[in-house]
């Protein structure tokens, strides 16, 4: 992606920036709670999409990423960042999973159920507490663990 827009310089901003919008978060929400990816793969993506936000802004590669991240109000861009757009994306999978009374929200029981006794946990906001310390690698083995994990790395708490 970053290589087509830094060979498509003509494009609009705007255009650039909806090609990205309609491309890779929407691949990574997709993917994001089926997917496991491996801590490396992850970091090699969120560089690409913030290359790929940089050069669609037609920003310097040495424009620093808080930029990006920080709020509008703020002066900042306020993207949604793949850490971000994947942790959406899984709490959204397990909602969904728990929604009906079928084989589905049966394993997500049996899911948490696990999550909550392989860690030790009375329930899921001491899961989140716990899973903080964990690494990415420990915390993807149950999807309920990475979501808290995910949630507790971009500050939100569960309850």
């Amino acid at each position: 992606m970053a290589c087509f827009l830094r060979k498509n310089k003509d494009l609009l901003i705007e255009n650039t920036l909806r090609l990205i919008e309609c491309t890779l978060a929407p691949l990574l929400a997709f993917s994001g709670p089926v997917i496991t990816w491996p801590e490396k793969e992850f970091k090699r993506l969120t560089a690409a999409f913030v290359r790929c936000n940089k050069e669609a802004w037609q920003m310097s590669p040495n424009t620093s990423t808080v930029l990006f991240t920080s709020p509008k109000d703020r002066g900042g861009l306020q993207i949604k960042m793949p850490r971000a757009i994947i942790c959406s994306a899984a709490w959204g999978h397990l909602t969904r999973c728990c929604q009906f009374d079928d084989g589905t929200r049966q394993l997500a029981e049996i899911t948490y159920k696990d999550a909550l006794e392989k860690d030790g946990c009375l329930d899921m906001e001491d899961l989140q507490f716990e899973a903080e310390f964990l690494t990415w690698d420990q915390a993807s083995q149950n999807s309920f663990t990475f979501g808290c994990h995910l949630t507790s790395t971009i500050g939100i708490r569960v309850s």
